[in-house]
């Protein structure tokens, strides 16, 4: 008796896989900026790889493709001139890796492209901090005031300042005092929930001055149109969202006077090194600013990682004995 033939799937090119791994990626979890992020990076490999007339079907892709996408990117300027940053490419690479790490998983293809591949080298440039003159003159902006979002924007920068959390994290805090279990917010006990990437969540931690500005803006909060709301922060006609955050912090921190425009980020950037600074142990710093990975670590470490080792020399007072 003949067995029966074996069918085989057709692979297709990328653009055919790739909505199947944008449906694989939320099923999971994925952060939607991640989904983002490896989605553009998989819809410019496809449009360079179509352009120079290689091969499109992810059965064909081979290394020396892929190395000719990230090349190119590492070697592309923008409409003024400036080179695109070496961390682009690194973030293609990430994200097409990714994809045929899925690929490879379904059973699409045998083996990933990537699989020795390594990704762009990043220079080590220093993350910006703020220094404790310009926090006193950002905070000085709004910690005296008596306006709504005077009291909303205080509120918001000692929550960056005292968590370290992300855009995301703060933007998506929720306010119900009568249902716990969606309720982030805990000013007795001087903690608040996020939720991070992948949808985990965590305890940070909001000291004096946070809470006493946090309980200031719950009070003018109260009486808004939208008090009843689910989210934490309100603007004129309903939740305040991340680019509105984002463009308040802007803001704030040109009418201080700071130099470049100061972004949330960078206020995570900043009460990282303070941390690190005062000897926050790298396991804790790992719990309580949300990464899985030392990699990340290692890269907020750097930043003002020499001032530290400097301070960190003076106090020893090596051979001032001598």
């Amino acid at each position: 008796m003949r067995s029966a033939p074996t069918l085989s799937i057709p692979q297709g090119d990328t653009t055919d896989n790739l909505l199947s791994y944008v449906r694989h990626l939320r099923a999971a979890n994925v952060s939607p900026r991640t989904i983002q992020a490896y989605r553009e990076a998989v819809d410019q490999l496809s449009a360079f790889l179509s352009a120079k007339g290689m091969p499109t079907d992810v059965a064909k892709i081979k290394r020396e493709h892929v190395e000719a996408f990230i090349d190119d990117v590492l070697h592309r300027q923008h409409a003024d001139g400036t080179p695109f940053k070496a961390s682009t490419a690194h973030n293609r690479y990430r994200g097409c890796k990714a994809f045929f790490g899925w690929l490879v998983e379904e059973g699409e293809i045998k083996t990933s492209p990537m699989d020795r591949m390594k990704p762009p080298r990043l220079p080590e440039q220093p993350l910006p901090v703020l220094r404790e003159a310009e926090l006193r003159s950002f905070l000085k902006t709004v910690d005296a005031g008596r306006t709504f979002d005077e009291r909303r924007d205080a509120a918001i920068l000692r929550m960056f300042l005292s968590t370290g959390a992300r855009l995301a994290e703060v933007a998506g805090l929720r306010y119900t005092p009568d249902k716990d279990e969606t309720n982030d917010l805990d000013l007795d006990n001087g903690i608040v929930r996020v939720l991070g990437k992948g949808g985990r969540e965590r305890i940070a931690d909001l000291n004096a001055k946070a809470v006493k500005a946090i309980d200031r803006y719950l009070r003018a909060r109260s009486k808004h149109p939208q008090a009843i709301s689910p989210w934490l922060w309100l603007g004129r006609k309903g939740r305040f969202s991340e680019s509105g955050i984002g463009q308040m912090v802007a803001d704030r921190g040109r009418q201080a006077g700071l130099t470049g425009r100061v972004h949330p980020h960078q206020l995570r950037h900043t009460v990282v090194h303070r941390a690190l600074a005062g000897g926050l142990q790298e396991t804790s710093a790992m719990r309580l600013f949300g990464w899985r990975s030392r990699d990340m670590l290692a890269r907020y470490a750097a930043s003002a990682g020499t001032e530290r080792a400097l301070a960190e020399m003076r106090r020893l007072r090596v051979s001032d004995d001598l």
